[in-house]
């Protein structure tokens, strides 16, 4: 990517002509899902560029909130980003960033993204864990576990889990427990603690929804901040979508103690704090190493 972004810093006025070197260069990046340019204020400058077109509709984006972004300005040098879920296509993604600079002068980025599902494995042993137990279990578990069926919580994820943060955020629910392959949802809300409530996805996604609850301000007891619980339901998201066989069946969040409750299709039910749940990369649940890149 070190002679792409040199080439890129030649024709980086030239909006066309940077989306046709971005195009003709594309095969020599192996395993690369799009290709494109932004500036260093994260402005996408080029097309999105893939294998089989040029989309000039992304140009102009602000890309400055992606994972890669906040780590990698001011730095200008090589980097990989943490995997992340693609806005695009929804399952886990790495960005590999090579910094523009044409004598002296920062211009920007030349970025390409790649689907983690799609990246073959590294060779690099997993640590603490023996490499050919891990793939013996690893492949085991991808044929005894189901292929995971959509159900109507995938088909309205986003929905589903902005109304769930909403709840929690404004309207007392402390505790609820996703059910992905059901498509049904448990919520227990302050004022009556002792009962929950279940909904299918249609009814928690009805316009009068918020009516079955009054609204209130958040609990000062909660040990988890909103924004916490944010990032966890967008984790949610992201381990339910990230793979056909290894994917969530269940996951809870309770704000009172911190607590997150998750079930995969390979393995038992297990909880967690919600702060080390957070601190875990996307990949790690799925036994995938490190992927380098040149």
């Amino acid at each position: 990517m070190a002679h792409l972004a040199k080439y890129c810093a030649e024709l980086w006025s030239n909006l066309d002509g940077l989306n046709t070197l971005l195009s003709e260069q594309f095969s020599s990046i192996p395993h690369c899902q799009l290709l494109y340019a932004v500036d260093k204020f994260g402005k996408q400058v080029s097309a999105n560029v893939s294998a089989s077109q040029i989309d000039v509709n992304y140009r102009g984006q602000d890309l400055s909130r992606r994972p890669y972004s906040v780590s990698l300005y001011p730095k200008r040098h090589f980097m990989l980003s943490s995997v992340y879920i693609s806005q695009t296509t929804g399952h886990p993604c790495i960005s590999a960033v090579q910094p523009v600079i044409d004598e002296q002068q920062f211009l920007g980025f030349v970025i390409a993204d790649f689907d983690v599902s799609q990246l073959p494995l590294s060779m690099t042993p997993i640590p603490h864990t023996n490499s050919a137990s891990w793939r013996h279990n690893h492949n085991t578990h991808r044929i005894l576990s189901p292929q995971r069926v959509l159900s109507a919580l995938d088909h309205h994820i986003e929905e589903t889990l902005e109304v769930l943060n909403r709840l929690i955020s404004e309207y007392g629910v402390f505790h609820c427990t996703l059910h992905c392959s059901s498509g049904q949802v448990m919520l227990w809300q302050i004022d009556n603690p002792y009962q929950y409530r279940l909904y299918e996805v249609e009814q928690l996604l009805h316009p009068e929804m918020y009516l079955a609850y009054p609204r209130c301000d958040y609990t000062e007891k909660a040990i988890l901040s909103t924004e916490q619980v944010r990032h966890i339901l967008e984790r949610f998201r992201g381990l339910r979508l990230a793979d056909d066989h290894f994917y969530l069946r269940a996951g809870s969040i309770n704000i009172m103690n911190g607590l997150v409750g998750l079930s995969f299709s390979y393995d038992g039910s297990q909880y967690m704090p919600a702060q080390l749940f957070l601190s875990k990369e996307l990949s790690s649940w799925f036994g995938r190493s490190a992927v380098n890149a040149n």
